[in-house]
């Protein structure tokens, strides 16, 4: 048991964060960005760069399940860890994860337009049962561990919730490690308490003696934060409107199988080369738990707060409102006419 439960960590560790082999797919001709077929429909191919994150469940099902087709969308997929940069340089059409993440980045200047929002909450916390840990308000004097560093969107949660709950930062005993050795040094006695991304941390909180103290997905303050959403590159949204049109009807879809098939969805994407844990029931169950659906406004909204929290945190400086930010940023690409 101890020997399969490490081997899902090791999965896990990799599906946050790390490089795993997986089986590319791909539709479509080379990438033309001006050409019309002869009826007049735009022939412009999606270029899709995307890792094999377990929440990214949408891109993969969009295509597992012939949406894209459906949807008119052709499209050409690379399995990649390096969709920011592929899409800076032209080479990717759709940015797909966290909403600290997007914020950052669109606050620095990165040129993208988000669509839409996919699910809510992928990020919990951890704590040992020694540690007397019952939730967030509990942390004060505790060393805690965060993947990566301070503005990783675990440590940004955490610092975020941290603020609501009138707790100084400087009070928490932050460490800093890498993603895949939280549980080493949880179980070694360095940290009592860690936050991370699924499926790490619930694999984690599952071993004995240890338990959740946060779930982003059901706390009364982030249960209805979008957690993911979906950037568009401009070059899709505003020279191939109809496209992007589409491939937002094409991804909606796929959020609601998702939602109403959590475990069938899981093993489409295991089965399929595009996630590497082979455990879809305990996956499926984490889908479930993220309630995906496409929303426009409310994802538009869930931004504007993240927003104003990092500005306010000093992890980000604007020199404009987050409202009007989100102005600049968003695009309501389904409702193109």
């Amino acid at each position: 048991m101890k020997k399969k439960i490490l081997s899902i960590i090791l999965v896990a560790c990799m599906v946050a964060g790390m490089a795993v082999g997986c089986g590319s797919k791909s539709e479509g001709s080379d990438k033309n960005t001006t050409a019309k077929s002869e009826s007049g429909e735009d022939d412009y191919v999606v270029q899709i760069a995307q890792g094999p994150a377990l929440c990214s469940a949408p891109v993969f099902i969009a295509i597992i399940n012939g949406y894209m087709e459906d949807c008119g969308v052709k499209y050409e997929y690379v399995n990649s860890e390096n969709q920011w940069d592929l899409m800076a340089g032209g080479k990717n059409d759709i940015n797909y994860g966290l909403l600290p993440t997007f914020v950052q980045r669109i606050a620095n200047g990165y040129k993208m337009k988000i669509v839409g929002g996919a699910h809510f909450g992928c990020i919990n916390m951890v704590a040992t049962d020694a540690s007397g840990i019952q939730s967030i308000k509990d942390l004060k004097g505790k060393n805690v561990g965060i993947p990566g560093g301070m503005g990783s969107d675990p440590a940004i949660l955490l610092q975020r919730m941290l603020t609501a709950y009138n707790i100084n930062i400087t009070d928490v005993n932050l460490q800093v490690f890498d993603n895949a050795d939280l549980a080493t040094a949880l179980q070694e006695g360095q940290i009592e308490a860690f936050v991370s991304w699924d499926p790490y941390a619930t694999i984690v909180s599952e071993y004995e003696g240890n338990h959740l103290i946060f779930n982003q997905s059901d706390d009364e303050m982030t249960k209805d934060e979008y957690c993911c959403v979906f950037g568009f590159s401009d070059t899709l949204v505003e020279d191939h409107p109809e496209v992007a049109k589409n491939y937002v009807k094409a991804l909606s879809m796929a959020c609601d199988f998702i939602s109403e098939n959590p475990v069938e969805a899981a093993k489409l994407c295991y089965e399929n080369g595009y996630v590497a844990d082979e455990d879809y029931e305990f996956n499926g169950k984490l889908l479930e738990s993220y309630r995906y659906k496409f929303n426009y406004e409310d994802a538009k909204a869930s931004f504007v707060d993240v927003t104003k929290d990092l500005n306010d945190l000093g992890i980000i400086t604007l020199n404009k409102s987050a409202d009007e930010l989100a102005d600049e940023t968003f695009v309501n690409a389904g409702q193109v006419k």
